[in-house]
């Protein structure tokens, strides 16, 4: 697949579950030379891990390893990031494709996109291809919608504010929320005796280690990193908002 310049494609292998990749995805993790990860090596990469439950093939490929620190230092961050893209771009240099891996989608919160950023800058050519977002999986595991009729989707980092958690209204969808699992409960048990409000959460969706919670009580506050928590409006058995 290489040609005078490589491309690189930043791709969505969905939130665990190996068939949710799409057809484009499994297509390009075959074509292309080289996959990139956000990871220090592939046995560490769930994404990796993932996308080679879906083609066993891609363990024959070389990978260039792209350890991103699990830290808020914007100094540490930029020159991991600055030192991945330059390892990406030599593989681009010698006509080389990438297929770099990013759990559910590329444009949600994933590392790959300062990277992608770099790597445009530079004048390489890149695309992103979609992948199934993880609080769409948590959606469908736990069977509710996350938007009806003019409901408001607000889709929050982990890090965010307890106060700004507080203050929409509609659907709040909290990512990554590990760590701060304990401090968001308390408040999320404050919201439900007073704002009509229904929570549930699912860590590590699609994979083997899958724990649905269909209570905030029952969330466990040693929960991990990938663990998502679904906020709605009480809602009638027409779908409308119980106020």
């Amino acid at each position: 697949m290489s040609n005078a310049m490589g491309k690189i494609y930043g791709i969505g292998v969905g939130p665990g579950d190996p068939e949710l990749l799409t057809v484009k995805a499994v297509r390009l993790i075959r074509e292309c030379d080289v996959i990139g990860i956000p990871a220090k090596d592939k046995d560490s990469c769930t994404a990796y891990r993932i996308a080679r439950n879906a083609v066993p093939e891609i363990d024959a490929k070389p990978v260039v390893a792209v350890p991103v620190p699990m830290t808020m230092d914007k100094e540490r961050l930029n020159d991991a990031y600055d030192d991945g893209s330059r390892a990406l771009m030599e593989q681009l240099q010698e006509g080389r494709s990438i297929a770099f891996l990013n759990l559910g989608d590329p444009t949600i919160y994933a590392s790959y996109m300062e990277l992608h950023r770099r790597i445009t800058e530079a004048g390489f050519q890149s695309e992103l291809i979609s992948g199934v977002p993880s609080f769409c999986a948590v959606a469908a595991a736990v069977g509710i919608p996350l938007g009806i009729g003019a409901e408001a989707i607000h889709i929050l980092p982990g890090q965010c504010s307890v106060e700004k958690l507080v203050a929409e209204d509609g659907t709040r969808v909290l990512m990554k929320s590990g760590g701060r699992v304990g401090e968001i409960k308390e408040c999320l048990l404050r919201m439900e005796e007073g704002k009509g409000i229904s929570v549930c959460a699912v860590a590590n969706c699609g994979m083997e280690n899958q724990v649905i919670y269909s209570d905030v009580r029952e969330l466990d506050e040693q929960s991990g990193y990938f663990t998502t928590i679904l906020v709605t409006q009480n809602r009638d058995s027409e779908g409308r908002w119980r106020r």
